[in-house]
C-alpha cells in the first residue's frame, strides 16, 4: 500500500483546515494510506516511508512558516540521497499573497531533489493572525489536490 504523508503547522487553525481537506479527498482513494502530522511531530522515518508529501503552510512574514521549515531542516541532511524524485506539492494559507511561502517551501523541495507533481494552491484569506473559517470553495480545492496526489500514488507515480 502507497502512503502519503500530509505535514501542516497552524496558529490560528486555517492551515489545519486545509491539511484536514486534503487528508480527506487523499482518503477516499483506495490502496493509499494517509498520515496526517503537525510539522513538529513529523521526523525523517514519516518522510523515508511516505510515497508522496503535501506540505501545508501558512505564510509568516512572506515566508513558509517557521516550524515547517524547522521540519525541513531536521529531514534535510538525513534524507540526502533517500528521497529523489519523491513527489509532492504545497498549500499555503496566506494573508493577501501568499506567493513567497510557496517559492521558499519549493527551493527547499527542490534542494531534497523532491518532484512537484501538481501546482498546489494558495488560499488568500485577507485575514492578518486570526482564526477564521477557511471558505468552502478553498477546502474542496485541497481536497481535489488530496486526491490527485494519492490517486497518482495509487496509479504509480513515483
Amino acid at each position: 500500500m502507497k502512503r502519503l504523508l500530509i505535514v501542516y503547522h497552524t496558529q490560528f487553525g486555517a492551515t489545519k483546515q486545509m491539511a484536514e481537506a486534503a487528508t480527506g479527498g487523499a482518503r477516499q482513494i483506495d490502496d493509499v494510506e494517509t498520515i496526517l502530522k503537525r510539522a513538529a511531530d513529523a521526523g525523517i522515518d514519516d518522510l523515508l516511508d511516505c510515497d508522496g508529501l503535501i506540505i501545508a503552510t501558512s505564510e509568516n512574514f512572506g515566508s513558509l512558516s517557521g516550524m515547517v521549515k524547522d521540519f525541513l531542516e531536521r529531514v534535510y541532511y538525513p534524507s540526502e540521497g533517500k528521497v529523489e524524485g519523491k513527489p509532492y506539492t504545497v498549500l499555503v494559507c496566506a494573508s493577501n499573497d501568499g506567493a513567497g511561502a510557496m517559492l521558499q517551501t519549493d527551493r527547499i523541495a527542490t534542494g531534497l531533489r523532491l518532484r512537484k507533481v501538481h501546482p498546489g494552491t494558495i488560499y488568500k484569506s485577507g485575514r492578518i493572525a486570526q482564526a477564521h473559517d477557511v471558505p468552502d470553495s478553498a477546502l474542496a480545492v485541497c481536497a481535489e489536490i488530496g486526491a490527485t496526489l494519492a490517486a497518482g500514488l495509487a496509479g504509480g507515480v513515483h
